[in-house]
């Protein structure tokens, strides 16, 4: 199981109703893209200078499950519709919370 973590902080003027149409078509992935077991999406509510605006918290079984998904044209649509608010981006692929890297 890959655990994937991405997290997103907008530039200061991103409208609310951006984000939310985001995590609307982010959530609807899953319904056309097999890969993705599980979907869920976080947002800060601290907005502490080091925080991130939104956390996406996805689950493949695979790298290979991941990087199909990563090329996939509804995921790249998601991606290019939110680009242009996105100020940074980072992520995190992990075999599991709590495991310890050998």
């Amino acid at each position: 199981m890959l655990h994937h973590y991405v997290f997103i902080k907008y530039q200061p003027d991103t409208p609310a109703e951006h984000i939310q149409a985001f995590c609307q078509k982010m959530l609807a992935l899953p319904a056309s893209i097999a890969e993705i077991q599980q979907l869920e999406i976080g947002h800060d509510l601290l907005h502490d200078e080091r925080s991130w605006d939104l956390m996406l918290i996805m689950q493949f079984e695979s790298i290979a499950a991941l990087r199909s998904y990563q090329q996939h044209t509804e995921h790249q649509a998601a991606a290019q519709f939110n680009s242009p608010h996105v100020a940074n981006v980072g992520s995190l692929d992990c075999s599991g919370p709590g495991k310890v890297p050998a």
